[in-house]
């Protein structure tokens, strides 16, 4: 497909400043580096915060279903969504949507289809190569692509936060350009002075006159007498040896980048302790489940819920998918099978249900309903038949 290739050849927006000295007045950020879409991941919280996003979802299994009245049908789930395209699984698919919606705030989805039929191929494009434009004709909106232009029934836009008024949603490069920034030029500071080495470890004073011979002099006979040895010094002529110490630590730049690491976490909205930030409150086991549950909640649910309109609106009528959030939600073993014991007794859940649930195959009548209720009927398996008792007042008790 013609999407696929004929890619426009333009200059990186980091070729502006080959050697990242400074990004003014290109780019909107004071911390003076290049921030973009390449640059942003060698900061390790940006790629910590937008990778636990986009693996969590991905993980998840994508459900097809239909409504019918008050009933909801699970469907087989077709080839497209299997395998979206001819170069990328289903997971790849979701994790690159994710990905390009987290650090651009907007993401596209090239989708040919008939009415009332699946999508032939979906394909993410770069948001970079879409450029929006209005027909001259009729005044209907139209994104173009190499010159081509394609309807919104062809492309499907999801967006993150979105202005009134606007095409795009607001990208979280660019809202955080001055943290993420600021966090590359820690990084780089901090390798140049361990890399580069260009504060001397100590320095040999005196209080006499040394001419350029004399100094080159003494610093090669230190350096012979004392490189990789640990050899008592000797100093004469009134020498002095003086230690410098200076670490990350005494200018604070540990702290520094801890706060940044938070405030990073803080825009995506994720638990610190899930891309190993200090100060967060620390998980145990009793509220892993809880935390779970407000990570998928508070963090994912929305996310999934833009991808999940998106792709239903590329189905035929009354299709849905649904994102299966439950091996995040999932509890120890024990409190799993009281759960489980409960809704089946209750009638809201087979045993079936049950086993599927801890991945184990079904047996046979394990689809009956059973209510676990004085009076009413059980299903149960008696010599390969299915058969019905009844439960009295006593073995409800037992």
């Amino acid at each position: 497909m013609s999407l696929w290739r004929n890619r426009e050849k333009r200059a990186l927006p980091y070729d502006l400043d080959p050697y990242q000295i400074t990004a003014r007045p290109y780019y909107p950020n004071y911390s003076g580096e290049v921030v973009t879409e390449a640059s942003a991941f060698a900061s390790s919280a940006f790629l910590s915060a937008v990778s636990i996003i986009a693996d969590s979802i991905a993980a998840m299994p994508l459900e097809l279903y239909r409504k019918r009245g008050d009933r909801i049908e699970v469907l087989p789930t077709p080839s497209v969504l299997q395998k979206p395209n001819e170069h990328q699984t289903m997971f790849e698919f979701i994790h690159q949507t994710v990905l390009t919606l987290t650090t651009h705030g907007c993401a596209y989805i090239y989708a040919p289809r008939k009415a009332g039929e699946m999508p032939v191929e979906m394909v993410n494009l770069h948001p970079q190569r879409i450029k929006d434009v209005y027909s001259d004709t009729d005044g209907s909106f139209q994104y173009e692509i190499n010159k081509q232009r394609y309807s919104t029934s062809q492309i499907k836009a999801i967006h993150w936060i979105i202005l009134p008024g606007r095409r795009r949603g607001i990208s979280p490069l660019e809202a955080n350009r001055n943290s993420i920034g600021t966090a590359m030029a820690m990084d780089r500071y901090l390798a140049q002075f361990y890399g580069e080495g260009a504060t001397p470890s100590s320095v040999l004073e005196t209080e006499g006159s040394l001419t350029q011979e004399q100094a080159e002099l003494v610093r090669r006979n230190w350096e012979d007498s004392h490189y990789k040895h640990r050899r008592p010094a000797v100093l004469t002529s009134g020498l002095k040896w003086k230690p410098i110490v200076t670490s990350a630590a005494d200018l604070q730049m540990l702290e520094h980048r801890e706060a940044l690491v938070r405030d990073i976490a803080r825009a995506y909205r994720i638990p610190l302790h899930l891309i190993n930030g200090t100060g967060g409150d620390s998980q145990t086991y009793q509220n892993v489940e809880s935390a779970g549950i407000n990570f998928v909640r508070y963090t994912l649910l929305p996310w999934m819920r833009r991808i999940e309109v998106a792709l239903s609106d590329l189905l035929p009528m009354p299709q849905q998918v649904k994102f299966n959030a439950d091996e995040f939600e999932r509890a120890d073993l024990l409190t799993r099978v009281r759960a489980q014991q409960t809704q089946i007794m209750s009638g809201t859940m087979t045993p079936n249900e049950a086993r599927d649930q801890e991945d184990r195959e079904p047996y046979e009548g394990g689809d009956q309903f059973v209510l676990g209720i004085s009076g009413t009927a059980v299903a149960g398996v008696e010599g390969g038949a299915l058969t019905f008792m009844f439960v009295d007042a006593a073995t409800t008790e037992r």
